[in-house]
């Protein structure tokens, strides 16, 4: 290993990990966000010495780490807009949208006027949060907060109705309908 590599690792791990943990709570997964901060500094080792500020440098390289991280994670999540036909392993074609989009549509029916009209009008008529402010009397920023509120109410009404599975590509290929689903007959 590089002698200046070596010393910038022994200096900034601790550093590295306990800021990683602060922004990720599962232990094992800030320990292989640190690996990969190593690997991408490994990358760039011939840029060690121009640095006029190595300790930035090593926080922007982390920051964006655990932003990848996120972006992973996100992919697993539920999105209406999201909801596609995939593919098996098998190259068979699994068609879910029927089933989960008659389940949404009942759970957000579910939703108070306040969320679920916002989300409406962003996701079935594809307005603008300006417009959406317009059409309901609220500001931009209340538009896009609602929105945001109503798909995680969204999101959080639909695990606790169905369990999914996802490929690696995050889109659903299976589903199983929980006792307490509240979809009643929507969802199979």
């Amino acid at each position: 290993m590089d002698q200046r590599l070596e010393t910038v690792w022994v200096d900034f791990k601790s550093q590295l990990l306990s800021y990683i943990q602060t922004k990720v709570s599962d232990r094992y997964a800030a320990e292989d966000i640190l690996q990969e901060v190593f690997i991408k500094v490994y990358g760039n080792i011939d840029h060690l010495a121009s640095l006029s500020n190595l300790k930035a440098w090593l926080y922007k390289i982390t920051y964006n780490a655990i932003i990848d991280y996120y972006r992973g994670r996100n992919a697993e999540l539920v999105q209406i807009n999201d909801i596609k036909e995939t593919i098996t392993e098998e190259n068979e074609s699994v068609n879910m949208n029927e089933e989960i989009t008659a389940c949404l549509k009942a759970l957000l029916s579910g939703l108070p006027d306040r969320y679920r009209k916002p989300l409406e009008l962003y996701i079935l008529q594809n307005l603008k949060h300006k417009e959406i402010a317009e059409k309901l009397g609220i500001s931009i920023s209340g538009s896009k907060t609602r929105v945001q509120r109503a798909r995680n109410k969204l999101k959080e009404l639909l695990s606790a109705c169905c369990r999914l599975e996802f490929d690696r590509h995050g889109n659903i290929v299976e589903y199983h309908k929980k006792k307490n689903c509240k979809c009643s007959d929507t969802c199979q």
